[in-house]
């Protein structure tokens, strides 16, 4: 026969509460870090500098700029792709940048611990 010690369960319902308690505090915390990410900034290039782009924290594009040069190239060879692949590959690029920093703000407060759906 078991018997079931008093208070046992009132200590399971006690760390239930302590966990949510700490999981509550570390989403708070992630909320604070993440509307700080629209004050961060990552910013590439390509092209030789000839495109920039720069995008905060949460992944938003800020500022684009694209040079005469690159312009002029475009207009004499008559294509006008030449200036969307480098467009869009600095885009990519400037996401990828941040998304990494997007994680290692995040870092801070998961431990390094992956979470799926997070950003």
């Amino acid at each position: 026969m078991v018997r079931k010690l008093k208070g046992a369960n009132a200590s399971k319902g006690g760390n239930q509460q302590d966990i949510i308690r700490q999981a509550q505090a570390m989403q708070q915390e992630m909320l604070k870090i993440q509307d700080g990410l629209k004050d961060k900034f990552v910013e590439t290039s390509v092209a030789g500098g000839g495109i920039t782009v720069k995008a905060n924290g949460q992944k938003q594009l800020v500022d684009l700029s694209i040079s005469l040069d690159v312009l002029k190239d475009a207009v004499e060879e008559g294509d006008t792709s030449i200036v969307s692949d480098l467009i869009i590959n600095a885009v990519n690029e400037i996401l990828e940048k941040a998304e990494e920093m997007a994680e290692k703000e995040m870092e801070v407060v998961t431990g390094g611990v992956s979470i799926p759906g997070l950003f």
